[in-house]
């Protein structure tokens, strides 16, 4: 196969064991799906375009778009773009229902329809269009799965709003989701007016994308662009002007090259496995903590490294995590949105700093066919860019290393548990709290409402991980009505689920084994002491040792047969690893 000027192109064609009598048959269905066989028969390439679009929320409802406008793009270069869907789940949508745990599940079936279709209709290649949280790590899946040439395009994060009143308008234009959570969380506590919540409401968010700060998608954009298979600046622009404008030229931009780039790919024989090596994985993780990612992060590059075959455990994340400082001053332990980011430069400053700083191994390839040194050689340094403090030298960070999510174990959390702090650290190197257990969210959550939860209280939500969900619901709105409430920084909360980007705080989340499964946060009982210790990286239940190996001989689980078999949830059910290992299926 060649293409336009005769150069070989995509080496990977599916083997056909049709006749030429058979030939008809596909020259049937051509025509009937609306194509010209004798046209088809002279393209360079199938490109698989698999995007998750969906009209019903905000994070995916413009990726149609720009599906379409890669397919035009494709066309032009000789080649078919083949679109391919797959589901697309917003957290906002499901977060603090019964329907929460279809999200974490997303991801891994997002990954399956792509590999389907891709393979289904004979792709030589593929860009995968991302979006919401699970999405960005979805689409780094199946590249890595089939290793078919091929990259990532990000449809964009949402642009931030304002309002002139306090105490949001000193953050300027770079109010997110999270400032109207907050605020509405603070609404019902009684701290702020209804009408300051109604025009935090009308002004948070003028257009569509993603959750605007560095919350799970952007650090999945922002881990997508780190490991080398996102163009640069590509995992920070807007997604457009505002809801009634077309995609944000940026977005346009990085479609065009990003086919360009894939042309260029299999000029060169770079495949995704060629790029999403180890110190590419490595990569990733010293960007997210230097930008202030999401805990997801443990669940998805654990993921995404095994579909690549690299061997990447949880102990090397926290092992290469603890030594980054927090340099970028993004949302939710800073003061910017996304977009701020990317108006200086985007990640590319972000890495650029890091490089320089040796922690970043610069001879990495990119889909731009080039090392990730040579993307970075006219980037400036963050300390030569006037008038910002988005992103700030390594040498005086927003927060030194250590100061942002690390990796537990104790007899509270056997295998793992996750502690996010975001910058902020915990009063003599400790929280010890006394323990206030719930079986689900809504129950912890009528507890916050109904102010039984008090400054010293440690929030335990189990049964909420990935098989007692079923799914690893995100436990955001707990933490935002404990920020709301001015909680934040007196009651922590640990669970056997997870968190959102958006959720800061004193939070340990993922704690293995889960309830579920007999792991002993299922021993916790009301009254204990539980102490969370970052130095020593440790989450401990106060109590002697034979008493816990007493109780887990009848620990509190939960009901495994409510699903009907041939569910989603059950399979999932039947089928996930633990946190530990990435919630792989």
């Amino acid at each position: 196969m060649k293409d336009g000027l005769g150069n070989k192109t995509m080496t990977n064609e599916p083997v056909s064991y049709w006749s030429d009598a058979d030939q008809g048959l596909r020259a049937v269905e051509l025509r009937a799906a609306g194509f010209e066989p004798t046209e088809a028969a002279k393209t360079n390439a199938v490109v698989t375009i698999a995007n998750a679009y969906t009209n019903a929320h905000r994070c995916n409802n413009r990726v149609r778009r720009i599906a379409d406008l890669l397919v035009e793009a494709v066309a032009a270069k000789g080649g078919q773009g083949l679109l391919v869907g797959a589901p697309a789940v917003s957290d906002a949508l499901t977060q603090g229902t019964d329907n929460a745990g279809y999200s974490l599940v997303s991801r891994d079936l997002m990954a399956d329809c792509m590999e389907t279709g891709h393979y289904a209709h004979h792709g030589n290649a593929m860009i995968v269009v991302s979006g919401c949280d699970k999405t960005g790590a979805a689409a780094l899946m199946p590249l890595a799965r089939t290793n078919a040439f091929g990259l990532v395009v990000y449809p964009g994060t949402s642009s931030p709003g304002r309002v002139d009143f306090e105490p949001w308008a000193s953050k300027g234009n770079n109010l997110t989701i999270m400032d109207y959570v907050e605020g509405s969380a603070a609404r019902e506590a009684g701290r702020i007016t209804e009408d300051k919540l109604l025009s935090l409401q009308r002004c948070v968010m003028p257009g569509s994308g993603t959750c605007g700060a560095m919350f799970t998608a952007n650090t999945m954009s922002t881990i997508a662009e780190a490991i080398g298979m996102i163009l640069p600046r590509g995992a920070s622009h807007p997604a457009d002007y505002d809801a009634d404008s077309d995609i944000h030229d940026d977005v346009k931009h990085q479609a065009h090259a990003s086919v360009d780039a894939l042309y260029n790919l299999t000029k060169l024989g770079i495949r995704p496995r060629d790029i999403m090596v180890r110190e590419a994985f490595e990569n990733a993780v010293v960007t997210a903590y230097a930008t202030g990612g999401s805990t997801n992060l443990y669940l998805h590059i654990l993921a995404i490294a095994r579909e690549a075959d690299v061997p990447f455990t949880i102990e090397d994340i926290q092992r290469i995590g603890e030594g980054v400082p927090l340099i970028a001053n993004l949302q939710p332990h800073g003061a910017y949105a996304m977009v701020s980011l990317h108006n200086i430069g985007g990640v590319p400053v972000v890495m650029k700093a890091l490089l320089e700083a040796g922690y970043l191994h610069g001879d990495v390839m990119t889909v731009t066919g080039k090392t990730l040194a040579e993307n970075l050689a006219n980037v400036p340094l963050p300390q030569d860019i006037p008038n910002q403090d988005v992103v700030f030298p390594v040498a005086q960070p927003l927060a030194a290393a250590g100061n942002h999510i690390s990796l537990l174990t104790g007899s509270l959390a056997p295998e793992s548990g996750v502690l996010k702090l975001s910058g902020k650290t915990l009063e003599a190197g400790e929280f010890r709290g006394t323990a206030r257990v719930f079986e689900n969210e809504a129950d912890a959550m009528a507890a916050i409402r109904g102010d039984k939860i008090v400054a010293g209280d440690v929030i335990v939500v189990r049964n909420v991980g990935p098989v007692g969900a079923p799914g690893m619901p995100e436990m955001i709105q707990l933490t935002i009505q404990l920020q709301g409430r001015g909680l934040g920084k007196d009651v922590a909360l640990i669970t056997d689920g997870r968190f959102s980007g958006v959720s800061h705080g004193i939070l340990v989340g993922h704690i293995s084994p889960e309830a579920a499964k007999g792991g002993p946060i299922g021993a916790v009982r009301d009254g204990d002491t539980i102490v969370i210790n970052p130095i020593s990286r440790r989450l401990d239940i106060d109590i002697p040792i034979e008493e816990l190996a007493t109780r887990m001989k009848t620990p509190t689980t939960p009901d495994l047969s409510a699903l009907p078999a041939g569910s989603v949830l059950n399979k999932y059910r039947r089928l996930v690893s633990s946190a530990h290992y990435g919630c792989v299926v």
